[in-house]
């Protein structure tokens, strides 16, 4: 009996995200890692020999060695890397956003289209259990109001992107994700620069048709890191902690939050095996490119709305 094909998945872009990609793809039952490339020679090198994969500086020689392709490089290179990709016949999960602009994801998501291959974004929170589980309780009840904080202190790293693009786009995929159908009205936002040229800090007001209202705080100049989302329903008060990974409920009978048991589990290795299974089945992985490029484009409102 022949053995099962392995399959093989590739990273290019070698930088904090690639690097986790490609220890998750080594180290994890049902995933495997097929080949690196990285533009810095030493970085490709090194991270190929630590897994024992072939390493490229050229990505496109990669694609020989792999089934589909995980995209970690810089956002900039985005459509150019995923249009290559898609265009050798493979799959491929690209790290958020999407694309540098909506234009450009719009043009992959046509394009993944058109070759029928799976095309997935790296928005991970979709995949912390916390949110997984607040979901799963809200799923029949009426949304009231949203409150989202994703704060953190001034990172070390240089980001070529403000803070909508580098944190808040996962909070505006939650919450569309949260909302379902339902249809935005209108926008407010407060924007600040601090650190840098662009903007650090933003409070978005999210007004949606059937009266719900979000407000999304995203703050990477604060004192503390916090992630959390707080949602009102008619029946509830819920608070989902993205970092300690748990949710609180608090109702009218138990006024006093009290814990939910939460599946504690890594949402890396949730996201690619999702991806994984989206191809071996031929089906739309959870986080699809429309899904990706509907987040961009609220992105590019709320910073527009901004200036």
């Amino acid at each position: 009996m022949s053995k099962k094909k392995v399959f093989q998945l590739g990273v290019i872009g070698l930088g904090v995200m690639g690097k986790h990609h490609a220890r998750v793809a080594a180290h994890t039952r049902g995933l495997s890692l097929g080949a690196v490339a990285d533009l810095d020679e030493k970085t490709a090198q090194e991270v190929g020999e630590k897994h024992g994969v072939p390493w490229f500086t050229n990505y496109h020689e990669l694609f020989p060695f792999v089934d589909a392709v995980i995209v970690a490089s810089p956002t900039a290179s985005h459509f150019e890397v995923g249009k290559d990709c898609l265009s050798a016949g493979k799959p491929a999960l690209i790290e958020k956003p999407l694309a540098k602009t909506s234009e450009q994801a719009q043009r992959l998501v046509v394009l993944a289209k058109e070759k029928n291959l799976p095309l997935a974004v790296g928005l991970i929170e979709r995949f912390n259990p916390a949110f997984v589980e607040l979901a799963k309780l809200i799923k029949k009840e009426k949304i009231l109001g949203l409150d989202i904080k994703r704060r953190s202190p001034f990172p070390e790293r240089i980001t070529d992107a403000n803070v909508i693009i580098d944190m808040m786009i996962h909070d505006l995929d939650l919450m569309l994700t949260l909302m379902g159908n339902d249809e935005i009205e209108s926008l407010k936002v407060i924007g600040e620069k601090v650190k840098t040229t662009m903007l650090d800090k933003v409070n978005a007001t999210v007004y949606f048709r059937t009266g719900t209202i979000a407000k999304i705080d995203a703050d990477r100049v604060f004192g503390s890191k916090t992630r959390k989302i707080v949602v009102t329903t008619d029946k509830a008060l819920y608070e989902a902690d993205l970092l300690s990974k748990n949710v609180y409920v608090r109702t009218l009978e138990h006024i006093s939050p009290s814990s939910h048991f939460t599946k504690q589990y890594d949402q890396l290795t949730a996201e690619l095996m999702d991806f994984v299974l989206a191809i071996k089945r031929g089906q739309s992985p959870k986080v699809s490119a429309t899904a990706g490029l509907k987040c961009l484009q609220l992105a590019e409102e709320v910073e527009k709305a901004c200036s």
